[in-house]
Parts: structure tokens; C-alpha cells; sequence
């Protein structure tokens, strides 16, 4: 099972509605696909109707306090093989209390690890927007992380983002993919792009281009790929799955040529 986290320590950035389509693009390809939600806010939880966000007995949160096990909160959506872990505003408060622990940041993938490898093709994660133990855990177990930059803000957030990421994960055996999201002003978009190029931070092959469609997945199940599949939005989500697959398949070439 690949793990794919969409995060920025940035709100607003656009992760949500990459990560939703993102894991509903995957499964419309035939991938066996499991979105978590690991953003307190439970915003995509709250695209989906998988709860009120208030409760957390059938959240994420119940095995990672250990009060169940990881497949009793997978449950399916409307999009075929496409399963979901939602989140709870409690979500925050289980980050802050598990600070104390040895090793807290691993907890998310030790729960994992419960996982038939076979059961699942891809797990794509919605990340929480802010620094946090939650955060933490959110990036220890990913191999690919992607990262949206809708502006210049989101470009000086993303160091505080990358030295924990240094912090966490000092081997660099992962991916990331930093994807401009959003930009539908020309000088917006040129000034991120200079900033970005500043700061050395490779820009990926695919963009997700303002669509007002995209802006309204709260109101069609998440997925503009089933209410406006031949929208400019859609276009470009499939070919930033497309993106994430020839990386992953590259990577597997390469292990292939070296054995």
C-alpha cells in the first residue's frame, strides 16, 4: 500500500479538495483506495456525511486510543472502490495528550501497520493544516507527500512544514510532489512561481487550475470527477494522478533495473 499525505502548514491551501479527488481519481482507475481524514476540522468527514465530527467512537480517533481495531472504522462511500476513515474534532485534543509518549508520532503508523497489505492499493491522507502532533503522525508513514501552493503565503509556510519533515524523516526516503493550486491570477501565479524558485522548491509537472466546480464539492459527495467530469478541474486532477502513479511506477522500474 502506497501512502500518500496532502499537507501544508497552511490553511486554505487547497488540501482537502486534492486529497478527496485525488483518492476518488485513483479508484475510478481500478486502484483499492482508503482515504483518511486526519484534519481535525473534518472537512472532507463532512463532504462525505460520514459523521457529525462531534463523535469519534467511529473515527480515526478510536484505535488510535486503542479502543478499536483500525478495519472496524473503514467504511465505504459512494464512489466505487473508494473506503473511508473519518475524522472528529477530538481529533486535536487526542494530539495534544499524546505528547507525553515516547515516540507519539509513530502511533498513526503503527495503527497501520494493522492493514493487510493486499487490502488496500493506495491510502491518500488529508493532513492537518497546522504544526501539530497530529501533523507529526500525519508524515511518518508517508511515501509521497503532496503540496498544494495557492499563494505566496502558502510558499513561506512551507519551511515550517519541511524542517519538521526533516525532523521526522532524516532518511528522505519519500516523495514529494509541490503542485500550484488555484493560482487564477497571472501575477499571483508568477510570483509564487519566482518564490518558489527561490526558495529551490522543484515545481510538479501538474497544476490544479482555478475551477469554480472544484469549489463546490461539499455539495456533490467530494468528487467533481462525477458531477463535472469534463471540466477543466477534473482534467487536471486526473493528471495529477496520473503524475502520482509514473512516480511510483518509475520508482518501481528503477528497483527492477537494480536487483
Amino acid at each position: 500500500m502506497k501512502i500518500v499525505t496532502v499537507i501544508n502548514a497552511k490553511g486554505g491551501c487547497g488540501k482537502s479538495t486534492i486529497a478527496m479527488n485525488l483518492a476518488a481519481a485513483l479508484a475510478k482507475d481500478g486502484a483499492k483506495v482508503l482515504l483518511s481524514d486526519m484534519d481535525p476540522q473534518a472537512q472532507v468527514t463532512e463532504w462525505l456525511h460520514a459523521t457529525d465530527g462531534l463523535t469519534w467512537e467511529d473515527t480515526i480517533v478510536a484505535p488510535l486510543l486503542g479502543h478499536a481495531e483500525l478495519t472496524d472504522v473503514i467504511h465505504p462511500t459512494i464512489h466505487k472502490n473508494l473506503s473511508f476513515i473519518a475524522s472528529a474534532f477530538a481529533l486535536e485534543e487526542f494530539g495534544r495528550d499524546i505528547v507525553q509518549s515516547d515516540d507519539y508520532y509513530e502511533l498513526y503508523g503503527r495503527v497501520l501497520a494493522q492493514l493487510s497489505p493486499k487490502l488496500f492499493d493506495f491510502l491518500i491522507v488529508d493532513a492537518p493544516n497546522q504544526i501539530s502532533p497530529i501533523m507529526e503522525n500525519s508524515i511518518y508513514p508517508a511515501d509521497l507527500f503532496i503540496i498544494p501552493f495557492e499563494s505566496t503565503k502558502a510558499v513561506k509556510s512551507y519551511a515550517n512544514f519541511y524542517s519538521l519533515l526533516m525532523e521526522i524523516r532524516p532518511a528522505n526516503d519519500y516523495h514529494l510532489l509541490h503542485v500550484l493550486n488555484n493560482l487564477h491570477r497571472a501575477g499571483l501565479r508568477k510570483r509564487v512561481m519566482e518564490r518558489m524558485h527561490e526558495e529551490h522548491i522543484p515545481i510538479a509537472q501538474s497544476e490544479i487550475r482555478n475551477c469554480g466546480w472544484l469549489a463546490q464539492v461539499d455539495e456533490h459527495g467530494g468528487s467533481i470527477l462525477k458531477y463535472r467530469p469534463r471540466s477543466k478541474g477534473a482534467q487536471d486532477i486526473l493528471g495529477l494522478r496520473d503524475e502520482v502513479l509514473d512516480l511510483f511506477n518509475s520508482k518501481k522500474r528503477k528497483k527492477v533495473a537494480n536487483a
